[in-house]
């Protein structure tokens, strides 16, 4: 199977190599030091160069593999300038946990060579851990059918779609960006972006392998709550200088809504500590238990990171699957 090939090179920054966690924190403070004005187009090139993009492809594809953990706090830490930012992050990084479990030796390959020249992924699908597309055959590839949206900073070089053959079987699809005609979703934070029927080449179809989908939701759970950890963080911050400026105005007492946001925070970051961890066993020995252990955790962490308001909606939901993944080991 040939490798994957984009239909056009465009020029980019060259991106840095990241070969240690020093690097990887290096690299994050200075798209932090960018601060919370800079435009989309600033944070996007940045982001290329800085070589972060790259830095969860695994050490045998020669990439710096580096903990879910230490990922987890690069976005937490971009979260608190530039939310839009981290949550495209997450898309990314979640699409390329697809890759790792998914194809041949050799589509892998390929896609990580292209991330590595600071090409940028997004899920397609947004908060979507499930197959809602499918694809047929169509000449000497395939057509993928069906609209569906992907949030990125800027747009995607690729768009990763889960989606099911004519006979059922689950693949990622990468969607070239170019190859299909791709429409802003007017006011979207970070930008998603509608995308229609594509053509895609037999060699950017990747069945997915075992334990693809729940790896790579644990891991999509572990950035969204990094990210919303960021925010939260932010807001104390920005809480604690209002009350040291004097101010003193809100909805409830200010000791009352400063100490939730604390609880929060630890919560938050004790349970994304624990699922990273729990899921960098779960890739490097990816058993029945180690994989139901990180999803499990990940689920827990889904709950906790759950706005108020969304409880109602989606915590029962959530409750059954923690549950069953209990009752089926």
């Amino acid at each position: 199977m040939g490798s994957i090939t984009r239909l056009h090179e465009r020029p980019r920054p060259a991106p840095l190599r990241i070969a240690s966690d020093e690097e990887v924190l290096t690299a994050a403070g200075e798209v932090i030091a960018l601060g919370t004005a800079a435009p989309a187009a600033v944070l996007v090139e940045a982001l290329v160069r800085s070589g972060l993009l790259a830095m969860s492809i695994p050490s045998d594809f020669d990439g710096a593999d580096v903990s879910n953990g230490l990922i987890a706090q690069v976005v937490s830490q971009i979260a608190q300038v530039q939310p839009a930012a981290a949550h495209a992050l997450v898309h990314h990084f979640r699409a390329l946990e697809l890759v790792r479990n998914a194809g041949s030796e050799e589509q892998r390959r390929s896609i990580y060579l292209h991330v590595e020249s600071g090409e940028r992924l997004s899920c397609g699908g947004v908060g979507e851990h499930v197959a809602s597309q499918r694809y047929f055959t169509d000449g000497i590839g395939f057509r993928l059918s069906g609209a569906l949206e992907a949030a990125s900073l800027g747009e995607p070089d690729w768009f990763a779609v889960l989606a099911n053959s004519e006979a059922k079987v689950l693949s990622l699809l990468l969607v070239q960006r170019g190859s299909t005609r791709t429409e802003l979703v007017p006011g979207s934070q970070p930008a998603r972006y509608r995308l229609d029927e594509a053509h895609v080449p037999a060699d950017a179809v990747l069945p997915l392998h075992k334990d693809a989908l729940p790896l790579s939701q644990s891991l999509g759970t572990i950035l969204l709550a990094s990210a919303i950890l960021g925010e939260k963080r932010q807001r104390l911050a920005a809480d604690l200088a209002l009350w040291r400026g004097g101010v003193r105005s809100g909805e409830r007492p200010w000791d009352e809504r400063i100490g939730k946001l604390q609880v929060d925070t630890e919560i938050l970051a004790a349970l994304i500590d624990r699922a990273a961890v729990a899921l960098d066993l779960a890739q490097v020995n990816p058993t029945p238990a180690g994989v139901s252990d990180a999803f499990r955790s990940a689920t827990a962490l889904e709950f906790a990171a759950l706005p108020a308001g969304d409880r109602a909606r989606d915590g029962d939901r959530l409750l059954a699957q923690l549950g069953r993944t209990l009752l089926t080991d």
